[in-house]
């Protein structure tokens, strides 16, 4: 029925044009779907595999590249960059390529970080100090000190230290000295003194401000201070008379002191300065009163410091008796040596 529905009719109307044959009409659109699908396969081909220009950020170091890498991912297996876990790379590896991409791959680095008495090691790829910080979520007082400082570039392995500051008010109290008044007298003898009125320390309360650097006292500083007690003076006499009058004689002197004084005997050597010993010759600690001095001992008489000993040291002398029965009557005294010009 469908031939017969084609064929022409022999007599009237037999004008109606049948259809072309199927035969004639498939190769036809096979062909224009072939060469549609052939142009639509070159196009995504041909943007697919056609060269981006991307920039690629290795560590800081930028370079400009070509590539028909499709991914993120790609480009770096085609460059054969090595990355290991702690890497970041921005975008992601699963990120599609585009003309003018801009690929930054940020290196890891083992940070050393030493804060709250704890060092602990870790990697990170922060920017800076302070990004570290804010990774680890470490939280900053006004006053801490932090090293490197928080705006310093994380470049390779880095120390970073954080230093707690506290600052502390500490209430005191302390002496406060008391001044000391000299006053001359010419009825003592140059180079004695008197205390004829003892000094008293007074009290005052001192703030201060201390700055510890975890936990350690690193610094203190007086911010205030008030008298509780105000201190007393002392009264010193100071002798200036340069004579002294004894048996009879007027000793004119050039200072005088007060000394505590023992007395030796013979011992078969010599002097320290090698003259035999006899009376008048006194042992001193040169420091204080100079070998080849001449002196007036209270007691004793006239003598000349020709002798040293081991025991005496500082204001002591030893004296020259001539028998150990002397020299033990002499024992320990204190007594007033004039030196004579």
């Amino acid at each position: 029925m469908v031939l017969a529905f084609f064929k022409r009719s022999p007599g009237k109307g037999s004008d109606i044009n049948t259809p072309p044959p199927a035969t004639t009409i498939r190769p036809a659109w096979i062909i224009s779907g072939l060469a549609a699908i052939i142009l639509a396969a070159g196009i995504v081909f041909g943007f697919t595999w056609a060269k981006k220009t991307v920039s690629l950020i290795d560590n800081g170091k930028e370079e400009i590249i070509k590539t028909r890498s499709s991914s993120v991912g790609e480009l770096l297996t085609e460059r054969k960059i090595a990355l290991v876990p702690e890497d970041r790379v921005v975008p992601d590896l699963s990120a599609k390529l585009s003309e003018g991409a801009r690929v930054e791959i940020k290196r890891a680095h083992r940070i050393t970080l030493i804060a709250d008495r704890e060092t602990s090691e870790f990697y990170s790829t922060a920017d800076t100090v302070g990004g570290v910080l804010e990774e680890k979520k470490l939280a900053l007082n006004a006053d801490d000190i932090v090293k490197p400082a928080a705006g310093e570039k994380i470049t390779g392995d880095t120390e970073i230290r954080v230093i707690r500051v506290n600052n502390e008010t500490e209430v005191v109290k302390a002496p406060v000295p008391y001044d000391v008044r000299r006053v001359p007298n010419p009825d003592m003898a140059r180079g004695i003194s008197r205390t004829v009125v003892r000094g008293r320390n007074g009290e005052e309360l001192q703030t201060w401000r201390v700055t510890y650097h975890d936990g350690q006292v690193v610094g203190r500083h007086l911010v205030d201070r008030k008298v509780v007690t105000n201190p007393t003076e002392a009264v010193v006499h100071m002798g200036t008379g340069q004579t002294v009058s004894r048996g009879g004689e007027t000793i004119r002197f050039r200072e005088a002191m007060e000394v505590i004084a023992t007395a030796y005997s013979h011992t078969g050597y010599n002097t320290a300065t090698g003259v035999r010993p006899e009376y008048g010759v006194v042992a001193v600690d040169p420091r204080v009163i100079p070998l080849g001095t001449r002196m007036y001992v209270e007691g004793y008489g006239y003598a000349t410091a020709l002798d040293t000993g081991g025991a005496i040291k500082g204001n002591r002398i030893d004296v020259f008796l001539e028998s150990p029965a002397e020299a033990s009557r002499w024992g320990v005294r204190t007594v007033k040596v004039y030196l004579l010009d």
